[in-house]
């Protein structure tokens, strides 16, 4: 009997060991949703690895879980000002741009690559462009009013309860930076302060108006059931929710603004940190999702303006795609008063999280 129960062990042992996936891994640390699935198992396919994306919320987030050494994260997606950051504080490796051939700088929208090479001409050693948008707000159409009221004020109806009519619910990026430089938009100033001191206006405006409700990549879906009526998202929020709704046959009942006055234009890239075990993976994997028809799949599954003007010009000749495409807010070029974020002082930096969570609380 106790041999019967040996080999039996000794034969469910051999079982679950030979259904562990022993594939090299390579692990990602992305926003949510953010690469598309069929993409990743065709790479997995063509390379013999297995890829574990991991979601994070926040650039914040992102820098805290490399600083920390919480994974062994071998590609990152950070957004321009964290890049800076994450090259300033030694995070992320020079790219070996023999390994990715299908980054060619001369391919990049000329309006981003000026932002690049004005403000971000050193690390463009450590990260390439994956996707950019702008900030926009996102409203019910289904309630009436609701439409004109975001076109006509723009940034107040985040600021300004006295124009918000009653049964109105307003949502607010759950981002320090993206909060706080919303309402310095709304002041007509700057998203850079230079001091904390500038940001005293700001918080009082955010800490005093209630918000009725915080969210991430969560808000665009709120809006999009009737439960939120007005919020602050990233543009490509809202065109992967009317993809999604193309795709689901619902019923598009929401509508997205992009703000005509101060706006911040904002990339996310590609870059490969210091906590990265599979180096020359990562360099494939990049390479990979550059490739040009990927990256018309990437940007189609994804909803966020691609970076590449090739690519951009395919997604327009794209039949179903076309109208989405042409949208006047799914360009971030569009924006003609467009800054970028720029990596700030230490001291500014935790005084924003501090008025956020102040903020929160309320």
């Amino acid at each position: 009997m106790k041999k019967n129960l040996f080999v039996i062990g000794l034969i469910l042992i051999l079982a679950l060991l030979g259904g562990c996936d022993r594939r090299e891994k390579l692990y990602i640390l992305n926003w949510y949703d953010y690469v598309s699935e069929d993409l990743v198992k065709e790479f997995e396919k063509e390379y013999g690895v297995k890829v574990v994306v991991d979601p994070v919320t926040s650039n914040e987030s992102m820098y805290n879980k490399i600083e920390t050494r919480a994974g062994k994260y071998d590609i990152v997606v950070p957004s321009e000002y964290m890049v800076e950051r994450m090259y300033r504080d030694g995070m992320l490796l020079e790219l070996d741009l023999s390994k990715i051939p299908n980054y060619d700088v001369n391919k990049v929208d000329e309006k981003l690559q000026e932002l690049r090479d004005t403000h971000f001409e050193e690390q463009q050693k450590y990260a390439v462009p994956y996707f950019w948008g702008t900030l926009a707000i996102m409203y019910n159409d289904a309630k009436p009013g609701v439409k004109e009221l975001v076109e006509e004020h723009e940034w107040a109806v985040f600021f300004d309860r006295d124009i918000i009519p009653a049964g109105v619910k307003i949502g607010m990026y759950d981002s320090s930076r993206d909060a706080i430089a919303t309402a310095l938009f709304y002041l007509d100033r700057s998203s850079n302060p230079e001091s904390v001191d500038d940001l005293k206006d700001a918080e009082d405006l955010l800490v005093n108006f209630k918000y009725d409700f915080w969210g991430t990549d969560n808000i665009k879906e709120v809006i999009m059931t009737g439960n939120l009526d007005i919020a602050l998202v990233y543009s490509g929020d809202y065109f992967d929710t009317i993809f999604y709704a193309q795709e689901t046959g619902g019923e598009i009942t929401f509508g997205m603004h992009v703000p005509t006055g101060r706006n911040n234009v904002w990339f996310d890239n590609l870059a490969i940190p210091v906590t990265a075990t599979k180096v020359d993976l990562a360099h494939e994997f990049i390479n990979f999702i550059l490739e040009h028809d990927n990256a018309v799949e990437n940007a189609a599954y994804v909803g966020y303006c691609p970076t590449y003007q090739d690519v951009y010009e395919s997604l327009i000749e794209d039949e179903e795609l076309k109208e989405i495409v042409l949208h006047p807010g799914f360009h971030p070029g569009n924006i003609e008063n467009a800054e970028v974020y720029l990596l700030l002082d230490r001291e500014i930096a935790m005084k924003m999280d501090d008025i956020l969570t102040k903020a929160r609380s309320k």
